[in-house]
C-alpha cells in the first residue's frame, strides 16, 4: 500500500497526556535510602500520547483526544506532538496540574518501576470523543466507563489496551471488552481480568463485539486469540541490548492496528507488533517511537 493510502487511515487515540521523568538507576532504592541516577530522560508520556505519536511515525493520522494540563504549553509538549504530525484539535486545556509519571529504570533486570500522578487525565469523559466515521479509535489506558458511555459505534475497529486499570476494575475492563474488537493485555493483566490464564479463561472474554484478544509477553513474543478459535503465537525478535521498555507496549498497539487496517490479517499484523515493540526497546524514553522503516526492517518488508 503507498505511503499516501497511509495518511488517510486515522486512529482516534483516547487516554492520556503525561509529562515522563525517566530515572536509569543500577537497583531500586530501599526505604531512606539514595541510590544515584546514571542518566535521565524527561519529555512527553501517556498511552494514548504515545500510541498516537507512533501512529504518526507509521505513516497514519493520529487525532488525539486527552485532558491536559496547565504546565502543557509551558513545557512545549503540545509543540512536541504537533511537529510529530499528531492532531491536537481534540486535546483540551483544563486549570489542573499536568498528569507526572516517574520511571525507575533497571536496566540490567530490563524491569522498570513507576509512580504516578494522574492530574488532568482524571477529568477526561465521554463527551470528548466525538462521532464520526474514524477507521480506529483506540482506548488506552481509561477507565472501562469510558467506553461503556461513549458513541463510537461508527469506527471500523475499536481496540482497548486498558493497562492497569484491569487491577482498579476487573469486572469493568469484562464488560468493556464486549464492546470492542480487540482487547491488548500483558499476561497479569490477563490474569486479572480473566480470571486465569489457561486458553478457558481466554475464551470466556470472548463475548459480543471481541474478535481478539491478544497477549503481550515481552521478551517471550505475543500470541492472539482469535474468536473463531484461532490462535496466533508469535516469538520476540532479537534485541542485544534493551534501553528502555517503557512504551514498548503502545508501540505494539500501534503496529498491530496499522498492519490490520492495511491487510486485514491478524498474523500479519502480530508480526509487526512484536516487531515494533522490540524497536521500541532500544530508544531511550516512553514516546520515543519507532518509524515504519524501522519495523520494515525487521520484519523484512
Amino acid at each position: 500500500m503507498a505511503e499516501a493510502e497511509h495518511a488517510v487511515q486515522t486512529h482516534l487515540a483516547v487516554g492520556n497526556i503525561n509529562l515522563d521523568v525517566t530515572l536509569s538507576i543500577p537497583r531500586l532504592p530501599g526505604p531512606d535510602e539514595n541510590v544515584r541516577a546514571r542518566d535521565f530522560w524527561l519529555g512527553l508520556g501517556g498511552a494514548a500520547t504515545n500510541y498516537a505519536i507512533a501512529v504518526a511515525r507509521l505513516g497514519h493520522k493520529p487525532v488525539l483526544v486527552a485532558r491536559a494540563g496547565r504546565e502543557a504549553v509551558a513545557l512545549g509538549l503540545l509543540d512536541s506532538l504537533k511537529r510529530e504530525g499528531v492532531d491536537i484539535s481534540l486535546v483540551r486545556l483544563v486549570d489542573e496540574p499536568i498528569g507526572v509519571v516517574v520511571v525507575l529504570l533497571v536496566r540490567e533486570m530490563g524491569t522498570r518501576s513507576m509512580v504516578t500522578m494522574r492530574g488532568a487525565n482524571e477529568l477526561l469523559d465521554a463527551s470528548l470523543i466525538p462521532r464520526g466515521r474514524w477507521d480506529v479509535v483506540h482506548f488506552a489506558s481509561v477507565k472501562p466507563s469510558l467506553i461503556e458511555e461513549a458513541d463510537y459505534g461508527h469506527a471500523r475497529l475499536v481496540t482497548y489496551d486498558p493497562g492497569g486499570e484491569v487491577f482498579v476494575d476487573p469486572e469493568g475492563v469484562r464488560r468493556a471488552a464486549g464492546m470492542v474488537d480487540v482487547v491488548m493485555v500483558n499476561a497479569r493483566e490477563l490474569e486479572a481480568v480473566a480470571g486465569g490464564d489457561s486458553v478457558e479463561h481466554v475464551l470466556g472474554l470472548m463475548q459480543g463485539r471481541l474478535r481478539y484478544l491478544i497477549v503481550k509477553k515481552g521478551r517471550g513474543g505475543a500470541v492472539l486469540f482469535s474468536k473463531d478459535g484461532k490462535v496466533h503465537n508469535i516469538d520476540s525478535f532479537h534485541v542485544d541490548r534493551p534501553v528502555d521498555v517503557t512504551g514498548a507496549g503502545d508501540a505494539f498497539d500501534a503496529a498491530f492496528n496499522v498492519w490490520l487496517l492495511e491487510t486485514g490479517d491478524p498474523a500479519t499484523a502480530l508480526r509487526a507488533a512484536v516487531a515494533a515493540g522490540s524497536v521500541k526497546t532500544l530508544k531511550r524514553g516512553s514516546s520515543s517511537m519507532p518509524y515504519r522503516g524501522e519495523v520494515e526492517e525487521v520484519i523484512g518488508g
